[in-house]
């Protein structure tokens, strides 16, 4: 699978949770920043500005549909 697709997947997974308890709507965008910074400071992965942003995407999408149905 696409990496960034995954990435789409991760951070709309992660934000969706916001139907459960509407501060994890967050979840996605932090993962975002986080995995990239892990990736950083550890050097276990390579940084790549383009997988936050679509990390970033699904948890928009996510978001957007949190608040229609909340």
């Amino acid at each position: 699978m696409n990496d960034k697709i995954q990435h789409f997947i991760a951070g709309f997974g992660l934000s969706i949770l916001g139907l459960i308890f509407l501060p994890l709507i967050l979840l996605g965008f932090m993962f975002g920043i986080g995995k990239e910074l892990y990736d950083k400071i550890t050097g276990k992965g390579v940084v790549d500005w383009k997988d936050m942003i679509a990390t970033f995407g699904g948890a928009v999408l996510a978001s957007v549909i949190v608040m229609v149905i909340i």
